[in-house]
């Protein structure tokens, strides 16, 4: 058991990330007791830089490296990631905006939102030095972050350590080898109009733009399959399962709900066809313990896995909500003017919580999140508790 590689993948959805750290807050030191810790780290925008910063305390303790990472989102604030709404770099894309609208030349809109801070926080909470160390002595096997390329649409997975794998051309990805940097890390998280493209220097063959890896690949399970697991572990921010609901609404939907909506489909969805995927070639392998190669080419093994994600479609919005009524509304919005502006400028709360739970990064957001992940992953501990310990194989829902 102990010879087992174990995978870890963490799926992106901004301010959501604290999630993640409180579902592994309580599986990580369970797998450790049981000598299981993963050692192969893939993530995808947020969870890129979860995964980087996991990689860069592989050398601590679970329970130390879990302790750091839940005060790292307890004290994330809007300035940390974010530049001020009424900053004079935000007026200033407003105006490259209408530059663009009215046909100025040279004028072009990046994004809507200024994410300078972003670089100074990546290079301050993950020590990629260490990361680099931990990988070269190999407490860490592989370390990968996903992103989009901004010229062909495609993934490309920045991998350092473990042998590379070679590009799969039918799912758009190829993958790189690299020492990790706050430029990959950065690329990962760069959502799509509202974060701008980060220029990636290093290697010099992938050098070039990239955006959000969730813009294709938001839950990175193929390529850790690729990079060699036997078991994985995978956190997803966004739940499969439905509230009850109509099929439709007399209300025009706004642009910022149609935002949220794809932003919902686009990242939930695929997660969902990939877990299940997963379930259904262990269903095909049964008892088989060895490799099938299939006619495309792919191989085939059964993976144990452990997937913990929200169990309703709206849980993290409707907390986002709560959370903001409680401790940002009203005589209390001068405790974050960007958040309370953001609010405005989405057309007010109600209705809104999923847009507003990728940008609401606050600390107060972030210890609801960390506790929702805890109990979340308490509860996938409690129901699985067959021979095998925590870990499943069959379900073709595998959600708590």
């Amino acid at each position: 058991m102990g010879e087992e590689r174990v995978g870890l993948v963490l799926a992106g959805g901004g301010a959501r990330g604290a999630y993640e750290v409180g579902a592994l807050s309580v599986l990580l030191p369970a797998l450790e007791a049981a000598g299981q810790r993963p050692s192969v780290l893939v993530g995808t925008s947020v969870g890129a830089i979860n995964i980087a910063y996991f990689a860069a305390n592989a050398h601590l303790g679970t329970a130390d490296a879990v302790a750091g990472g839940i005060d790292l989102w307890r004290s994330l604030r809007w300035e940390q990631v974010l530049a001020p709404l009424l900053a004079p770099s935000t007026a200033l894309r407003e105006l490259s905006y209408i530059g663009g609208v009215l046909g100025v030349p040279g004028v072009q809109l990046k994004a809507l939102l200024d994410t300078t801070p972003l670089t100074e926080t990546v290079q301050r909470v993950i020590d990629f030095a260490q990361l680099h160390r931990n990988v070269e002595a190999g407490r860490v096997y592989a370390t990968a972050v996903v992103a989009t390329s901004a010229a062909t649409s495609e993934s490309v997975l920045f991998v350092e350590g473990g042998t590379l794998p070679p590009e799969d051309v039918g799912a758009g990805l190829d993958y790189v080898a690299t020492r990790l940097s706050d430029e990959h890390v950065r690329a990962s998280m760069a959502i799509p109009a509202l974060f701008p493209a980060v220029h990636v220097s290093q290697p010099a063959r992938a050098q070039g733009w990239y955006l959000d890896g969730g813009a294709r690949l938001n839950a990175p399970v193929r390529p850790a399959l690729s990079l060699g697991v036997d078991r994985l572990v995978v956190i997803g921010l966004n739940a499969i399962a439905q509230t009850p609901h109509t099929l439709a609404s007399d209300e025009p939907p706004d642009a910022f709900t149609g935002a949220a909506a794809l932003l919902e489909g686009a990242l939930a969805d695929s997660l969902l066809q990939d877990v299940r995927a997963l379930a259904r070639v262990n269903q095909m392998l049964g008892d088989r313990r060895d490799e099938v190669r299939a006619a495309d080419g792919w191989r085939y093994r059964r993976i144990p896995f452990i997937y913990v994600a929200p169990a309703l479609r709206q849980e993290i919005d409707q907390l986002a909500e709560r959370v903001f009524a409680e401790y940002y509304e009203g005589r209390d919005a001068l405790r974050s003017v960007d958040l309370a502006l953001l609010v405005r400028l989405i057309g007010g709360r109600a209705g809104h919580g999923a847009l507003l739970s990728y940008l609401f990064f606050a600390p107060e957001f972030a210890a609801a999140l960390i506790e929702l992940g805890r109990s979340h992953a308490q509860h996938w501990l409690a129901t699985h508790t067959g021979p095998d310990g925590p870990w499943q194989l069959d379900s073709a829902d595998p959600i708590h």
